[in-house]
Order: C-alpha cells, then sequence, then structure tokens
C-alpha cells in the first residue's frame, strides 16, 4: 500500500489493510512460546513448565538489548530511506546489523558466566533451578544466530513487505510445533530440546527473512557499515522505550515468580506460566494491530486530515476492545478446558490452581486494550513521553506497589489479582494525560490530540 492511500482510502479499508497483517504475524510470533509451554508441560511436567517460566524473564532480559537496536535503528533507517538517502540508509542498516551480532556473541559468552550464578540466585529451589538452567543453556549457544529475528522482522517492514513478514512469522510457528511434537512427543526427550526447537524455528526465520535483502530484491542491502558514534546514541536512545519495556517485564515477572515460589511452591508457578502463555496471545494480537496503525495515524494527522485520525482511533477501541472482551470471557467460561491444554492427565492440583488464576487474572482484559490504545496513538502523535509515563505506571509502579500490598493480605491470591488492580490505576493515569492534553492546548489539540 502507497502511504498517499493512508488519507484517500475508506477507513474500514486501510485498518483491515494494515491490521489484519500485523495481528496475524504477532500472534504466531507468539505462538511458538505457548507450543512450548503445551508440550512442556503434557510430555514433560508441570515441574519443567515451572522451571520454563522462571527461566523465561532472564532469556527476554538478554534479547531485550538486540531489541533495543533494531527498534532504533529502524526508525533512523526509515527516515533516511524517506529522504531518499539510500546508501546511508544501507550503511547504517549494515552496521546496526553487525551491531546486533556482536551483542549476541557477547551476551552468549557472558551468558554461560552469568546466567547459571543468576538463575540460582533467583531459584531456590535446586532441582527446579537446575532444569531452567539446562533450558537457558540452549538459547546461550544460538544467541548470535537468533538474536537478529526481531530486527529483520522490523527491517521487513521498513521496506513495505508487512505480508512477506507475516508468513515467515508463520514459517517460524509450523517449525517450532514440528519440532516441538518430534522432540517431545514422540521421542520423548528432556527440556533441553523444547529450548533446542525454538531455536532452531528462530533462526530459519532469520534466514527466510534474508534471502530478499541478500539477492538484492529490498531497498535495504548489505554493504560497508557506516555509522558515527552520535548516531548510535540516537539509536539508543530511540530504541530506549522499548528496551525498558522489555525490562521491566521481566524484571516484574521475575519478581512475581518469586513471590509465587515462596507462597505457593512450583505448583503456583506452573499456574502463573500457564495464564502468562494465554495472556501473550492478547498482548500479541493488540500490539499487532496498534504497532500496524501507527503509520497511517501519523500520517492523517501530519496531513491535517483529523476527522480520519479519530476514526482511526474509534474503530481501534471498538476492535480491541472486543477481542479483550473475547479473551475475557473464554478465561471466565472455559479456564479448566485452557488450562487442560498445558497439563498432564495427573496435574490435578496445578490444574486448580491454574483454574482460579484465569478467573482472578481475566478482569485485567477490562482496562487494558485501553490503556494500549491511548499510548500507541500518543506515540503516533509524537508524544513519546506521555505514552512512556502510561507504560511505566502500567508495567512497573502499579505491579510492585500492588505486590508489595495485596500478597501480604491475600496470599496467592492477591499476586493474580494485581494485573486488574494495576490496569484498572493505569486507567486513572492514561484518560488524565489523554484528556489533559486536549484541555492544556487547545489549538495544539485541534492539530495533535484525538480525543475521546
Amino acid at each position: 500500500m502507497n502511504e498517499v492511500q493512508f488519507s484517500t482510502l475508506p477507513t474500514r479499508k486501510i485498518f483491515f489493510r494494515c491490521a489484519l497483517p500485523g495481528l496475524l504475524a504477532m500472534v504466531v510470533s507468539s505462538i511458538y512460546m505457548m507450543i512450548d509451554g503445551i508440550f512442556v508441560g503434557r510430555y514433560i511436567g508441570s515441574h519443567a513448565l515451572a522451571a520454563v517460566n522462571l527461566a523465561f524473564p532472564v532469556i527476554m532480559i538478554l534479547f531485550a538489548v538486540g531489541d533495543m537496536v533494531a527498534v532504533g535503528s529502524s526508525v533512523k533507517i526509515a527516515l533516511l530511506l524517506g529522504q531518499e538517502k539510500n546508501k546511508e540508509a544501507n550503511g547504517l542498516f549494515s552496521a546496526a546489523f553487525c551491531m546486533i551480532l556482536s551483542i549476541g556473541v557477547l551476551f552468549s559468552l557472558v551468558g554461560f558466566l552469568v546466567t547459571p550464578r543468576l538463575i540460582t540466585l533467583l531459584i531456590k529451589d535446586a532441582a527446579l533451578a537446575e532444569v531452567a538452567w539446562d533450558y537457558t543453556r540452549i538459547f546461550l549457544y544460538f544467541m548470535p544466530a537468533i538474536m537478529p529475528l526481531f530486527a529483520v522482522d522490523n527491517y521487513l517492514r521498513i521496506c513495505g513487505k508487512a505480508n512477506f513478514s507475516m508468513w515467515m512469522n508463520i514459517s517460524v510457528a509450523v517449525l517450532n510445533i514440528f519440532l516441538d511434537w518430534f522432540l517431545l512427543a514422540y521421542l520423548r526427550l528432556d527440556i533441553r530440546f523444547a529450548a533446542l526447537a525454538t531455536s532452531v524455528s528462530m533462526i530459519l526465520g532469520v534466514l527466510i527473512a534474508l534471502t530478499p535483502i541478500v539477492l538484492g530484491k529490498l531497498t535495504l542491502r548489505f554493504t560497508r557499515p557506516r555509522i558515527s558514534l552520535f548516531t548510535t546514541l540516537g539509536i539508543f536512545h530511540n530504541g530506549s522505550s522499548e528496551f525498558f519495556n522489555n525490562i521491566s517485564g521481566s524484571f516484574m515477572s521475575t519478581v512475581v515468580n518469586a513471590f509465587l515460589l515462596h507462597l505457593g511452591g512450583g505448583t503456583a508457578v506452573a499456574a502463573y506460566g500457564i495464564v502468562m502463555y494465554l495472556d501473550s496471545l492478547l498482548l500479541m494480537a493488540l500490539y499487532g494491530i496498534l504497532d500496524s496503525l501507527q503509520p497511517p495515524v501519523s500520517y492523517n494527522i501530519g496531513a491535517g486530515n483529523h476527522q480520519k485520525a479519530r476514526e482511526f482511533f474509534r474503530l481501534s477501541c471498538k476492535v480491541t476492545a472486543a477481542i479483550s472482551l473475547a479473551c475475557l470471557l473464554a478465561m471466565v467460561c472455559f479456564p479448566r478446558e485452557l488450562a487442560s491444554l498445558f497439563l498432564q492427565e495427573n496435574s490435578a492440583e496445578v490444574l486448580e490452581m491454574t483454574v482460579t488464576a484465569l478467573r482472578l487474572y481475566a478482569p485485567a482484559y477490562l482496562f487494558l486494550w485501553l490503556n494500549m490504545v491511548i499510548s500507541s496513538f500518543l506515540t503516533a502523535m509524537d508524544r513519546a513521553r506521555d505514552s512512556l509515563t502510561i507504560m511505566v505506571f502500567r508495567a512497573l509502579i502499579f505491579p510492585a506497589l500492588s505486590l508489595a500490598v495485596f500478597p501480604q493480605i491475600f496470599g496467592v491470591t492477591g499476586i493474580f489479582i494485581t494485573p486488574a488492580i494495576s490496569g484498572a490505576l493505569t486507567v486513572v493515569i492514561s484518560t488524565t494525560i489523554w484528556r489533559r492534553l486536549g484541555k492544556r492546548q487547545p489549538q495544539e489539540a485541534e492539530k495533535k490530540t484525538i480525543l475521546f
């Protein structure tokens, strides 16, 4: 789609042309994570599922730095391409890709020195810690090869290859499903092979994404790397919001797991892990929709087409609210069926706790969609600071305060209700920022702000 069509085509047509590939790409990119949980829980056991849930935040922290470079460089590369400075864009692209590979090599080496001690520090149960390390070290072996996956996905979108990106992510998910079935269900191998299945699938994604670049079929291609210190600092600055989001999420997951391990043991950790696998599907779906809409929203605001931007906002609210409500109803009405996907028949204790956790967690979806829509539209309006403020309260401050209070009163139940309470409090912050922005500067609001 040519960007001029962002303002000429009907709003609904633009919405679905942009949102559907983004939605499918983000959902399938989370599927290979959920598939691991299903196969690990059903064919290895709930103890292995708990170990994966304890180890995964550590893995995501390692990926966060590479993701920061990917996001930060994508912004600058897109700007250069928009200015028709293709040579500079390719030099920056090549330098950023080399930087991401170097980060992968560094983290792989440092990870083998630091991660075993970190896992032992975070997981007091020796048996769980050993399984978590078996899972994590496979990712460390392959870190240099899988680190570029998130970056190449961004670079494909810059070149207008949203559909190609979608099919790349679907290929990764399909291969991961097959390998999980073959290695865990058919051969009955251990937790290391769950990590191997994911790593091999991610490497396939990188190879698929690089193929059109290497063959010279895209505007971006590998050349002599060119980057200045100023540009490097700019990349880290532009990607800092994404980095903070990833780090805060991983940090809070680690804290939550520590509370769960202390109050409910491995059973509570396994139950919460199942909730997080299911929750990731909704999060990725909403991110896919909203991220894909930022270009047309920004284009129309810049072109002064405020009515179409308002239409995008209203349509985004309707669609994300409907998806969130459907997920809420599924968790409330069918918690046992959802939990059973991840568990063996003899895991009755984990099953009952997961059913409770799903029903307590579900009300968070009443608030999540609105916080995400407002934050995304603020970013599209070049209000990054306001968007970051909402994210900090949603992902860090309110969850930390809730964890400091409610588990002391309600025990494990207090942990499961934390997302709903944090989401409700964040709605107050996000709607206040949204409305105050229009009231404080009426003229600027007419140009930049999309009111309810």
